[in-house]
């Protein structure tokens, strides 16, 4: 994939949060409907239900980033069992058109988001996740490799099932 021309605004590490966002819905592409509910993708989940785990931990990070901007208080964030159970329930009942277009927005709403702080806040270690504090910039990476992972899940998936 040749990638896309980075903005001036926008910082390296938020373009690379929107970039992999593209690489994880380049995986799913052209996939026909009923293809995104078949199980055993990662784990027992669907397609659909490891895009809608996707979109959860997105909701959350811009939860946190926009209670930060308004100086209110961040946390704690729900632990990763917590994210993990909930986010495919709460989306992975919707539409597949709307789940690919959250795809797309909620990341582009987190990259305009952080890429609006200055270097010193997305360094500084704000964020409490596992009782683990971490910055915004270990967030955004934390997102992008979960990105790639997923996306390289659905590609193996995709080759074994030949869809």
């Amino acid at each position: 994939m040749v990638a896309a021309h980075q903005p001036e605004d926008v910082k390296s590490d938020t373009f690379d949060c929107t970039d992999e966002r593209s690489c994880l819905l380049e995986a799913v592409e052209g996939l026909k409907a009923e293809a995104f509910d078949i199980p055993d993708v990662v784990g027992t989940w669907s397609v659909r239900d490891c895009l809608a785990h996707l979109v959860g931990w997105d909701a959350w990070a811009v939860n946190a980033l926009e209670r930060s901007a308004a100086n209110m208080p961040v946390g704690p964030f729900p632990t990763e069992r917590e994210i993990n159970d909930a986010a495919p329930g709460d989306w992975a009942e919707r539409p597949i058109d709307e789940l690919l277009n959250m795809l797309r927005t909620i990341r582009d709403t987190m990259a305009a988001r952080v890429s609006r702080l200055t270097d010193e806040e997305r360094e500084q270690k704000s964020l409490t996740v596992d009782e683990t504090q971490i910055s915004v910039n270990e967030l955004v990476d934390g997102l992008i490799e979960h990105d790639m992972e997923h996306a390289g899940q659905i590609r193996t998936w995709r080759k074994t099932q030949g869809v």
